[in-house]
Order: structure tokens, then sequence, then C-alpha cells
């Protein structure tokens, strides 16, 4: 039989609750963890940032747990060393494990990873903090996982909120569903955003010698929450200096590591946390204005 009309309410639903922050819902993702895994511990990529404002978003509630806690292996660009990632999970198959979507962009090897967590039965998390839109609209991270949360003021004009989906309710019971209404077009949100990144990376490609992009292109379903590239010439901390007091707002979300990742040697902690810096391409600015910033970036540059 057929109805004329859709009529099932838990059909295609999503389970999910509204918090305060990001933080605050990695928080209740741990809580609700160690109700299954009192003794768990949690296995975490190894480039984390601090700063002595906002602390760790992703460390301050791991470290309030008390669980143990554990780091894998990330290249220059962020891609997680799968290898090593298998020898961490495989040492402690009772471990949280958390996948973070650095700057709205997945893992080049995010479905193989996936396959291989799901095989082996291991609770994981997808941090979806800077990629919103890459799991709302585009639909390529945050549905894998037992859960996924994601940060609201990253993406939209607001000043706080986050967001948990519980992707396992009838294995998570304790999450419960939470009326949420977004007021914002986030399919034109996506694009503009988007092509704010298409347009600034062609003319960043013409300045290749100074700056390597994370990611050379944007595939079909991503949507970025920022540029980010390795400043390969110049001062990345004076670089910020200068072209924030020119008014133009670029961001070092990942400046310092996290002290527990002082004597962790890899190349995200080595070498990518000293030199990468991130340009804004959100949904307020103008190609003019993007114009205006790569001519700032190259009066500084080549003063």
């Amino acid at each position: 039989m057929i109805s004329k009309k859709a009529i099932n309410t838990e059909n295609f639903k999503r389970n999910w609750i509204y918090t305060k922050s990001a933080r605050e819902a990695w928080s209740v993702i741990i809580e609700n963890y160690r109700v299954l895994y009192p003794y768990g511990s949690i296995l975490l990529p190894a480039y984390i940032g601090w700063s002595p404002n906002e602390g760790s978003g992703i460390f301050d509630p791991v470290k309030r747990s008390g669980l143990k806690y554990y780091f894998y292996n990330l290249g220059l660009r962020l891609q997680i060393d799968f290898e090593h990632f298998k020898q961490q999970v495989l040492a402690n198959k009772t471990s949280l494990v958390l996948l973070v979507h650095y700057f709205g962009f997945t893992d080049n090897n995010y479905k193989e990873i996936v396959h291989w967590l799901k095989n082996n039965n291991i609770f994981f998390v997808e941090d979806c903090a800077h990629a919103l839109l890459t799991d709302f609209i585009g639909g390529k991270c945050g549905r894998a996982g037992d859960f996924s949360f994601y940060s609201l003021h990253k993406i939209l004009p607001i000043m706080d909120g986050g967001l948990i989906i519980n992707n396992k309710p009838m294995v998570n019971s304790k999450m419960c569903l939470t009326k949420f209404n977004i007021s914002y077009d986030l399919y034109n949100i996506y694009i503009k955003r988007i092509s704010n990144y298409k347009y600034l990376t062609s003319l960043l490609k013409v300045l290749e010698q100074d700056f390597t992009l994370l990611h050379d292109n944007i595939e079909d379903g991503f949507c970025p929450q920022t540029l980010p590239v390795i400043v390969e010439n110049y001062n990345r901390d004076q670089l910020y200096k200068e072209m924030n007091l020119a008014c133009f707002g670029l961001v070092s979300l990942y400046h310092t590591m996290i002290s527990e990742l002082n004597d962790f040697s890899c190349d995200a902690v080595t070498i990518l946390s000293k030199k990468i810096i991130n340009f804004p391409i959100h949904q307020d600015i103008s190609f003019n204005d993007i114009d205006e910033m790569v001519n700032q970036l190259k009066k500084i540059i080549y003063a």
C-alpha cells in the first residue's frame, strides 16, 4: 500500500539537542559516553588549539571529564595517519574516538576511516563545529558517528549556540529530540561561502611561492568555514597582526597547541601550527572586499 503523502513521522528524522556552544555539546556527549564506559578513554587528533581567553574548546571538556586521553598523528595538511590511527584505536577498542572536520573539510580517507570504525564497532564522534553546512547542505559528514556536534556562531551571525545530533537514538537513549529553528537561508549561505572561497583561491594561487593552500580545490558538497593556508616566507604572527591592523580579519585558529602536545611529534603540531593562518570567506564578504584584502596582503609581504 502507498499513501497519498508521507505519513511516517520517524522517517528521516534527525535527533538533535540545542546547547549554548559546541564546547557544551561535546561535554554532553562525553558524559553520555561515560554512562556506557565509566572507565573508558578518549582518542583525539594531535592538533588541538588553545588560547588564553577561550582555553581549548576540544580539550577542556576532556580534561574535566577525568578520563584518560590519547592522540593520533596528523600530517601537514591535517590528513590522518591511518596506520597510527588504527594502532591507537585497537590499543583500546572501548575508547571514544573523535574525528575533527577542520575548517569544514573531511579527511581525504574519511569514507575508508568511517567504514573501518564501523566494522570494528568503535564508538566515535564527528566534530562538525566548522562543518555545519558541509553536513546540512552538502551531506558529506556528520551522519556516520554515534554523535556529531556543531557550532552555530562559527557559521551564522549569532553570538553563540551549538547542536548535538544523536545518530543512534535507539542506542544512545538518554539523548532526546529538541525543537530547533534556523531562520537563515542556509543554502544561499553555503553557495556564497563556496563562491568566495573559489574566488580567493584563484587570487592566492598567483602567490603560491608565499602561501600553500591546505585545500587547492573544493569538492562538491563541502562548505568551508575559512580558507586555511600555510605561510611560507613571512612570519605568520606578524602577518596576522598587520592584516588585522589594516581591518582585514584574518584568523589564527590554531596558533598555540595545548601543552599536552608539547612532546608530541607529527607535522601538524611541529610545522603547521606555527605557519597556518585562515582567511575569512563568510557570507558578508563581496568579491571587491576580497580584492582589497589580497592587495593589502601583497603590500605587506612585498614591502
